[in-house]
């Protein structure tokens, strides 16, 4: 993505060891409010695949450091 020189990211998914996905770790979630300060609160990530829950960057990170 850095390479490419993309900087904006819309959507998330984390795969866990057993295959699951879930939340990104706390440096991927540093490392997106990183690359956008201004607006890493609207970054959507799936907790659940199966059931098609759903949340943003903003809700689990509402007051982050920048």
């Amino acid at each position: 993505m850095l390479t490419n020189g993309e900087d904006k990211i819309e959507k998330v998914l984390a795969i866990m060891p057993d295959g699951k996905t879930g939340a990104p770790c706390g440096a991927c979630r540093e490392l997106m409010v990183q690359l956008m300060p201004t607006d890493y609160q609207n970054i959507e990530i799936m907790l659940d695949y199966e059931t098609k829950r759903t949340i943003t960057l903003g809700q689990i990170t509402p007051e982050w450091w920048i």
